[in-house]
C-alpha cells in the first residue's frame, strides 16, 4: 500500500508543473482547435515572470491551414494571422516549455472555428503595428492607436483577458486558463456568469472575485492572481508558482495526444 501511494504521488509530481506539449498534438484531423499557454520570457520584468501568456490556433483543413489568435503584448493587437504547423507544434516559445490546456476536433472544432473569428473580429482593439511596403524591398510599419482602450498588462484587458473571452463566447470550449494568467478573469465593470469551462459560476468586481466550478474547484481571485483548489483535475493553485497537482491539459487534451514520449 505504501509503495502505491508513494508510486501515485510520484506520477502527480511528474504531472504538476508541465502539461501536454503541442509536439504531441494529432495531425489526422481536418479541424482542430487548440488553447495553449507558455510562462513569459525572462526578457520582461522580474515581477511578470510567473505570469502565463494564452493563444489560441485553429487549423481548416490540411497541415498548410494553421492560423493562430492571439494578442502577442501592448502593441500588437488582435492578431489572426497564418502560422505553419511546425510553429504550431513547437514545444518552446520564448525559451519556455508550452503547454496544451485543451484541444477540440471534428464537428465541434469546426462549429467553433466561425464562432472564434467572429468574436476576434468584433474585438475592441489595443492597437497594432501594420507593416506595408513602400517599394522594392522598402518596407514601414505604421502604428494604428486603439480603437477603445489601452492595453494593461496588470490587472488587464490584456491578452488574458482577450482569449478568456473567446473561450467564454464559443460554447463547445471549456478551457481553464492556467491560474497565473493574469487577467483572464478582468471583469471590464462586475461581472457574474459561468466560469471559462462553463461547468461552474464566478463573480467579480475589479480586484476581488470568486468562483466554483467542476473544473476550476473553488477559487478566490485577488487582485487578478488566483488561489484555490482545483476537482477536475486535482490540483493546488498558488499565486505565482506553478500548479501542484495534475495540468488540466491532461484532461483538456485527452483523445488528441499522439503516443510517443514528452518532447523537451
Amino acid at each position: 500500500m505504501n509503495h502505491f501511494i508513494l508510486l501515485a504521488l510520484l506520477c502527480i509530481g511528474m504531472l504538476s508543473c508541465v502539461g501536454p506539449s503541442p509536439a504531441r498534438l494529432i495531425d489526422q484531423e481536418d479541424y482542430m482547435v487548440v488553447v495553449s499557454t507558455v510562462r513569459l520570457p525572462e526578457t520582461m520584468d522580474w515581477y511578470t515572470r510567473f505570469a502565463e501568456h494564452a493563444w489560441i490556433d485553429v487549423k481548416q483543413g490540411d497541415e498548410q491551414s494553421w492560423i493562430r489568435i492571439e494578442i502577442g503584448g501592448p502593441g500588437s493587437g488582435v492578431d489572426v494571422f497564418a502560422i505553419s504547423s511546425e510553429n504550431v507544434r513547437a514545444p518552446i516559445r520564448w525559451k519556455n516549455r508550452v503547454s496544451v490546456l485543451e484541444t477540440i476536433t471534428g464537428d465541434r472544432a469546426q462549429r467553433a472555428i466561425p464562432r472564434l473569428l467572429e468574436l476576434a473580429a468584433a474585438e475592441l482593439d489595443f492597437g497594432r503595428h501594420e507593416t506595408v511596403a513602400t517599394g522594392e524591398n522598402r518596407w514601414h510599419t505604421i502604428f494604428h492607436e486603439p480603437e477603445a482602450r489601452n492595453y494593461d498588462a496588470w490587472p488587464g484587458p490584456n491578452s488574458n483577458t482577450f482569449i478568456a473571452t473567446l473561450v467564454e463566447g464559443t460554447p463547445e470550449l471549456h478551457a481553464e486558463l492556467h491560474h497565473n494568467s493574469v487577467g483572464k478573469d478582468y471583469p471590464r465593470g462586475i461581472r457574474a456568469g459561468k466560469t471559462s469551462s462553463g461547468f461552474g459560476v464566478e463573480a467579480d468586481m475589479g480586484y476581488l472575485g470568486a468562483g466554483v466550478g467542476l473544473r476550476q474547484g473553488v477559487e478566490l481571485h485577488i487582485f487578478q492572481l488566483t488561489a484555490g483548489i482545483s476537482l477536475w483535475p486535482p490540483a493546488l493553485k498558488i499565486p505565482l508558482i506553478p500548479r501542484i497537482g495534475i495540468h488540466q491539459g491532461w484532461v483538456g487534451a485527452a483523445g488528441t495526444l499522439e503516443e510517443h514520449p514528452e518532447s523537451n
